[in-house]
């Protein structure tokens, strides 16, 4: 992206995930969805979900819904982006989509729930967390899981930049991360060729990053077992994240 020349003023998107960073982000971030689905299967598989629905939550482009299909799975995703879900239904046509927010939607009956990419991190409040989390609880089946991973806060403040750059594309992110406010904010800037210019979208993305014993405590509130792992089975997430499977008690079992 050398001698780069912006077409007209930069343009603010006060929506989520938009269509030029949609776009972008299915084709050069979905590396961390490819990696983590397999995974994520196994542990499925593992805890007894073997068939029936499963809700891939925070979908995205559809990567995981697609890989649920081809396991056997019915599947329906849900996003907020109603371009990340006009991709996901190119991507996995044989799923059902719904926009929306989890702590909002209606979800259908089901045997499992994946939310993978930090999902419940953009939420607003721990509130909409917990409203998330019953939300899913009611949908469950006795004895279905709830597998997602989440970002912890760090120690200290922190901030940077961090880029990916194609022959005609760009996304730059600047991270500001607050843990004494819970609060991470990503403004990203992303960039498409158009002709002879590059075309200027911002996203500004306000993360809630919480220790993962707040979101164990926020899983039982709402009448999970749980625990949490280092990553998606063989994939692990590094520092400052974790993943967790929640599961709702068997009808004969005692709540926690």
């Amino acid at each position: 992206m050398s001698h780069l020349c912006v077409m007209g003023k930069r343009r603010l998107n006060r929506g989520f995930y938009g269509q030029d960073l949609a776009s972008l982000h299915d084709r050069h971030y979905s590396d961390f969805v490819d990696r983590a689905a397999p995974e994520a299967l196994r542990m499925l598989r593992a805890a007894g979900v073997k068939n029936g629905m499963v809700c891939d939550l925070g979908c995205g482009g559809g990567q995981l819904a697609a890989s649920l299909l081809r396991a056997g799975y019915d599947v329906i995703g849900m996003d907020l982006s109603a371009a990340m879900i006009a991709i996901a239904r190119k991507r996995a046509p044989g799923a059902r989509f719904i926009q929306g927010s989890v702590a909002d939607v209606d979800l259908p009956a089901c045997a499992a729930a994946i939310a993978i990419g930090e999902v419940f991190n953009y939420l607003p409040s721990q509130n909409a967390v917990l409203r998330a989390f019953r939300n899913i609880y009611h949908a469950l089946r006795s004895g279905g899981i709830l597998l997602f991973d989440i970002k912890e806060a760090p120690a200290t403040p922190t901030s940077g930049i961090a880029a990916r750059v194609g022959k005609d594309w760009a996304v730059i992110a600047e991270i500001d991360e607050d843990p004494a406010r819970k609060k991470l904010t990503r403004t990203i800037h992303s960039f498409r060729r158009s002709g002879r210019h590059y075309r200027r979208q911002i996203e500004i993305h306000h993360v809630r990053i919480y220790p993962v014993a707040e979101v164990l405590r926020l899983l039982r509130c709402a009448g999970f077992r749980a625990r949490s792992y280092a990553g998606y089975g063989r994939h692990k997430l590094g520092p400052e994240r974790r993943v967790l499977l929640a599961i709702k008690p068997a009808n004969n079992e005692l709540q926690p």
